[in-house]
Order: structure tokens, then C-alpha cells, then sequence
């Protein structure tokens, strides 16, 4: 039978646990601060760029294809970005964000399906985005964790994108894309 006092002796073990986790999230990040180019976002968004990926099952199998066409526009230091989507299936979606720099590394971002603000940070060529998704809306059990990683690739006009989607903690698919920025 488990106790209170059981469960408050062993609460030290579970914080240390949470605390070493913690510091390894953050730790990927700093693996890229020394490589270049350096990526900003607001600025690789600004003008036109087209993607084309797939979304992946939780185990990493094709699940549909995915291209995308943007448009970003820098207005008074925000990225207005629209983005239009096509899937596989046929289905299309339409997509605007507001992207603002908050210092040399730091990010916010608001848009379309976006629970919240976003929040994200660079390093190097390498850019981590977090926020939640309305992956169904009008269902509150449809919003969704969405991580996403962009690695700015040596010629500047190629990112590379990969997101994984999660609830309550537990991966329930991903996606890679490959953006071009349009010259």
C-alpha cells in the first residue's frame, strides 16, 4: 500500500528527475550556435518561399503529402505571413501569422489555428517554435503540442523543417518539410 509518507520521500527523486529533463530540452539549441548561416526567421519568411513535405505517422510512416506557398511581408518590424496549404488528399487551408522579434534570439508568433502565442527561440542556423494547434476546431480535445525545428542549410535559401505533434505528453505524428526561399 502506498502512503503520503511514501509519495513525499521519494518527491525529491521525481523534482530532480523533472529538473535534469528540463535542462536537457533545452539543450539541442545550443548545439547549433556556432553554425552558419545564421538564421533569423523574420527574415527568411520575408518574400516568397514554397514547401513541400509529408506528415508522418507517430511511428514515422508516410501518411499524406503537403506543399505550401507563403508570402511575408515586414510591416512596422512584424512579418505578416500568409500561408496556403495543399494536401495530398486535395484538401487546402489558408494560414496567417504575426511574427515579432522580441530580442536577438526570441520570438512570439499569433496566427491562424494558433491557441495562444507561440514562442520561439534561435541559435546558429537553427530555430525551435512551441505552441499549441486547434488541430480540430470546436474541439477542445483537438489542441495539440506542436515543436517545431528549422536547421537554415549552408546555401541560405534552404530550411529544413521538422515538427512533431503531441497530446498530454505522447507523439501522435509528424511532419518534415523542406522550405525554399524564392530568389
Amino acid at each position: 500500500m502506498v502512503t503520503m509518507c511514501t509519495i513525499l520521500n521519494k518527491l525529491p527523486v521525481f523534482l530532480s528527475s523533472l529538473a535534469l529533463l528540463n535542462g536537457f530540452a533545452s539543450a539541442p539549441l545550443a548545439l547549433f550556435e556556432n553554425q552558419k548561416p545564421l538564421l533569423d526567421p523574420v527574415n527568411f519568411f520575408a518574400g516568397h518561399t514554397h514547401s513541400w513535405g509529408l506528415f508522418e505517422t507517430r511511428s514515422g510512416q508516410p501518411k499524406e503529402l503537403l506543399t505550401t506557398t507563403t508570402d511575408g511581408k515586414l510591416i512596422d518590424g512584424v512579418l505578416h505571413f500568409e500561408q496556403d496549404l495543399v494536401f495530398g488528399s486535395g484538401k487546402k487551408q489558408h494560414r496567417s501569422w504575426l511574427i515579432r522579434r522580441v530580442d536577438a534570439s526570441h520570438y512570439t508568433a499569433t496566427g491562424t489555428g494558433i491557441i495562444g502565442t507561440a514562442h520561439g527561440v534561435t541559435s546558429g542556423n537553427a530555430f525551435h517554435l512551441t505552441f499549441t494547434i486547434d488541430a480540430f476546431p470546436g474541439n477542445p480535445l483537438g489542441h495539440l503540442q506542436m515543436s517545431q525545428w528549422m536547421y537554415l542549410q549552408p546555401d541560405g535559401v534552404t530550411l529544413i523543417n521538422r515538427d512533431s505533434l503531441t497530446k498530454v505528453g505522447v507523439t501522435v505524428a509528424y511532419i518534415s518539410e523542406h522550405f525554399q526561399k524564392d530568389r
